[in-house]
């Protein structure tokens, strides 16, 4: 009981730092800038921020949300990205223990965290995280198949299996849906395998149902752009944690 606590919480500080680094990516990928060169600083005064002020979620709490120097906001969704990091590999440690499994699909939700974030904010997905996801994939696959037999062509099936609807009805509606969405599913898939099905259609549910809550609230119209990353991203995680539960309980009902 006590070392599951104790590998808990250094599984949660691992995922609050990391979810600093991603804040970096979140906030440097969208301008080109190198997310591993260099020092955090306030993106307002340009000043560099020290290490003891750069605690994840404490500092954040600590300063009260303002730049020390300049005073300027401090943006909420950077403690936001660390925590849901931290939650995150949480769950994957909870699901399926310390194991290879585990860190692999640690950096596939860290990936989707990013690009939810910035899909979010500028409605783009960049090529790079989809690229890293492919090589994550790929390497995800090898293990699979050399630790556990897993049939190599599960994971092409899966690369095409939602890519492919999707990259058809972006043909019908090219304002719907971007080549980022495409692009992302096919990686996804290459990861997941043909569950990458079950992840397109919950991505799908969540985007529709919230479409539905923004034109309810009188804050969007049917004619509204809502970023699909987020969405889909959402549903890779429920399919990859949740998937067996929700196959298990279709074929009973």
């Amino acid at each position: 009981m006590i070392e599951n606590i104790i590998i808990s919480f250094i599984v949660l500080l691992y995922g609050l730092v990391i979810g600093s680094f991603l804040n970096v990516c979140i906030y440097r990928i969208p301008i080109g800038k190198s997310v591993v060169g260099g020092r955090s600083y306030c993106p307002h005064c340009d000043t560099l921020i020290p290490w003891y002020l750069n605690i994840p979620v404490f500092s954040y709490l600590f300063l009260r949300g303002r730049c020390k120097n300049c005073r300027g906001l401090i943006s909420p969704v950077y403690p936001a990205v660390e925590l849901l990091n931290g939650i995150l590999y949480l769950i994957v440690w909870f699901t399926y223990g310390l194991s290879l499994e585990s860190a692999f699909l640690a950096m596939l939700l860290s990936v989707l965290i990013v690009v939810s974030f910035i899909d979010w904010q500028k409605r783009v997905i960049p090529n790079k995280l989809v690229v890293f996801l492919l090589g994550l994939s790929v390497l995800h696959g090898v293990y699979q198949s050399v630790y556990f037999g897993a049939a190599w062509y599960t994971w092409v099936i899966g690369f095409f299996a939602a890519s492919v609807p999707l990259f058809f009805l972006s043909l019908f509606f090219p304002d719907g849906l971007g080549g980022g969405d495409i692009k992302l599913m096919a990686a996804a898939g290459l990861f997941m395998g043909p569950p990458v099905l079950l992840a397109l259609f919950l991505g799908s549910l969540y985007a529709g149902l919230t479409a539905l809550l923004l034109i309810t609230v009188k804050k969007g119209s049917l004619k509204s752009e809502i970023p699909f990353g987020p969405f889909l991203s959402l549903g890779i995680f429920t399919a990859m944690i949740f998937g067996g539960q929700i196959f298990l309980f279709a074929v009973q009902v």
